[in-house]
């Protein structure tokens, strides 16, 4: 016996599961009752188990019916996904994903320079750091803040080492040191980032109470409070470099190196593609370029 039952029986199963008729399947399809009836039958019969209570000239999903329902709504909406991933990729499309700060302070203002090189390149941007996504290629690139990847399946490239450090406003009415008890400071946090503050004091050896302050949901809010004189944010480096350059921004205590590094990660089987190879030079040019 096959593995897998007839891929035409399970697509028609699936539209009378969904439809709760054969008839209306019918219509869907294309094809005749009698096709479905019988496409039905054989998927019964190779089972073993009846998937249809057939009443008064209407029919009604068994247990076992119902299982296999679900179990084709998802196999099939993942075929879908899949082929509308390759069909795009033949279009000439590059999906990339990241963090929401990452993506309003450093990629957005860079982007089109990319843009304007490889105009063919039709540009999709999601916010979030979920590695499985590019495991299933829902996302074909993903830059994340990460320490030394491991994973066999995934390519990760090195884009730049992390350095964080806390930054202010130029008017910021508090003046502060290494040697400052941080808990008299009005600190800012990112929900996203609620560990930053702890992980510069271990590397540092700044003390204080590194959890009291204002929250702010992401990190680009809380980076646009610090501008506007509300405290002290923890950030990195390569997220404020335009506003220490501009001067909006200040990092009295410079900034200091980190466990981790930002990475930009594909598909191992994906790596060669030319939009992804394509992205990646240009994000490693544009990483290597001061400010």
């Amino acid at each position: 016996m096959s593995g897998l039952p007839s891929l035409r029986a399970l697509r028609y199963f699936h539209q009378a599961a969904e439809h709760q008729s054969f008839s209306l399947a019918a219509q869907s399809l294309n094809v005749t009752h009698s096709a479905v009836s019988h496409q039905i039958k054989q998927l019964e019969e190779w089972l073993g188990k009846p998937l249809f209570l057939r009443v008064s000239g209407r029919v009604q999903l068994t247990p076992d019916g119902e299982r296999l329902k679900v179990c084709c709504i998802q196999t099939f909406r993942d075929i879908e996904l899949t082929c509308e991933k390759i069909r795009a990729r033949n279009l000439h499309s590059l999906t990339i994903s990241c963090a929401p700060s990452f993506l309003a302070q450093w990629l957005i203002p860079r982007i089109s320079r990319f843009s304007e090189r490889h105009s063919d390149i039709a540009l999709t941007f999601q916010t979030h750091v979920d590695i499985e996504r590019v495991r299933s290629e829902h996302t074909d690139v993903l830059i994340v803040s990460h320490e030394q990847p491991l994973q066999e399946d995934i390519t990760a490239t090195l884009i730049t080492v992390d350095y964080i450090g806390p930054v202010c406003a130029p008017k910021f009415s508090h003046r502060f040191t290494y040697e400052t008890d941080f808990s008299t400071l009005p600190l800012l946090h990112a929900d996203t980032k609620l560990h930053a503050w702890a992980e510069w004091a271990k590397k540092t050896g700044a003390r204080g109470d590194f959890w009291a302050g204002r929250h702010f949901d992401n990190l680009t809010l809380a980076i646009q409070a610090a501008r506007n004189g509300m405290g002290i944010i923890m950030t990195p480096q390569i997220l404020v470099k335009k506003e220490i350059r501009d001067g909006s921004l200040i990092a009295p205590l410079g900034f200091a190196e980190v466990d981790r590094a930002t990475w930009m990660m594909a598909k191992t089987a994906r790596k060669e593609e030319a939009e992804i190879e394509l992205f990646r030079r240009w994000l490693l040019e544009e990483a290597s370029i001061a400010g």
